[in-house]
């Protein structure tokens, strides 16, 4: 073996423990550090218990746009899916024959007015020939006969004049009734909404009423449930506290079934129990919100019912779902430990847990949850954080 060979191995051997002990000396490796994660408390509350019912959302106002006028569809404006503010046009059906009607009346009506005007002037000449008679009755110049024919001849003058303003005035108002006539050929939105079927379309022929679409409004929703016959006393019960607290929301826990909160300001009852299901209706007004709400969307709410238990609550973001099944990360010791756990019913931002295996000011995670891994370190930051 080359000597410069035999000396790079032999430093290379002799430097190797060096390095092995270099390392040893900082100590053994570290893992990674603690999660921050923000917390909040379990705490346990005295409730009534909910009654998980089942409902939809509906318009407040539905309805099936008819034309007033009958026609050829000629332009359909807004088309399903489509919104139209209150007064705009929704569709168009033809014109062209009212329009020569308007044509005809203009010209009857100006025909009638210079008859107006023509009977007018024969009643100033009557009138000035009286006026003539009478001036020279007073020096002798003419005999009663004179006078009386030209009195006669007045009195018809008016009532020829009379006659042609009735005339133009029954030619006027046949004017406004082609002018509505034409205005109800254009179908108007009689309120805000959104249209959801089309019973007509361009070159249909539509009758005078018939329908041209379905429309219904989004300015206004109500929540529809059907509630079951033994939460009649209480559904009244919060119908009258409904009615008290007009501004304020009503204590029922609403949800979509894309599990996005509603709120309910208002609350009636129809007092009629079906027979088959043995259940009645329980109406609630929903509040206007910026997401978009939209007719028939299935709806949960939770009315209270029966006397008041202590239930332990968490707050909705401290919850995993994994299919129907949900969980929550408890902190003990510095440990994110899972629990998994039943919900009961909403509260608010809040949820009830059924049967809570937690103890009375447990911490829960509720920001930084959804990249935990069972029993890794966190820090726990803000919120509850002890």
């Amino acid at each position: 073996m080359p000597r410069a060979l035999i000396s790079l191995v032999a430093s290379v051997l002799l430097t190797a423990p060096v390095i092995a002990q270099d390392g040893a000396s900082d100590g053994a490796p570290q893992g990674p550090p603690p999660t921050p994660v923000r917390v909040a408390e379990a705490k346990q509350e005295s409730l009534a218990p909910r009654k998980k019912v089942f409902g939809e959302l509906r318009a407040s106002k539905r309805s099936v746009l008819a034309a007033e006028e009958g026609g050829i569809v000629r332009e359909i404006v807004v088309r399903e899916g489509g919104h139209a503010g209150a007064g705009e046009v929704i569709a168009r059906l033809d014109d062209s024959r009212i329009k020569l009607e308007i044509g005809s009346n203009a010209a009857a009506h100006d025909a009638a007015e210079a008859t107006v005007d023509e009977r007018e002037a024969a009643v100033g000449r009557e009138e000035r020939q009286i006026t003539l008679l009478k001036r020279a009755e007073q020096s002798g110049g003419t005999n009663p006969r004179e006078m009386a024919d030209a009195e006669s001849a007045l009195s018809i003058a008016r009532a020829q004049f009379a006659q042609a303003k009735a005339a133009l005035a029954v030619i006027e108002r046949q004017g406004a009734i082609l002018a509505k006539r034409l205005s109800d050929l254009e179908v108007r939105a009689p309120y805000a909404g959104v249209v959801t079927k089309l019973h007509a379309d361009e070159g249909a022929w539509i009758a005078d009423g018939g329908a041209v679409v379905d429309f219904v409004g989004t300015d206004a929703f109500d929540g529809w449930f059907d509630v079951p016959q033994e939460l009649f006393g209480a559904a009244n019960e919060l119908v009258a506290e409904s009615e008290k607290k007009t501004q304020r929301a009503v204590p029922i826990d609403i949800q979509s079934t894309a599990g996005a909160a509603v709120i309910a300001i208002g609350l009636r009852v129809v007092p009629e129990i079906d027979a088959r299901s043995r259940t009645f209706h329980a109406v609630a007004r929903i509040m206007k919100r910026e997401e978009p709400l939209a007719d028939g969307l299935a709806l949960v709410a939770f009315v209270p019912q029966g006397p008041a238990q202590p239930w332990t609550l968490v707050p909705k973001d401290a919850l995993i779902y994994q299919g129907t099944n949900a969980s929550l990360y408890m902190v003990k010791d510095g440990t994110a430990v899972p629990v998994q756990v039943r919900v009961a019913f909403p509260v608010g931002d809040r949820v009830a847990l059924d049967g809570s295996p937690l103890p009375e000011g447990a911490q829960v995670v509720v920001e930084g949850n959804e990249r935990l891994i069972p029993m890794s370190k966190v820090a726990p930051v803000g919120g509850d954080a002890k």
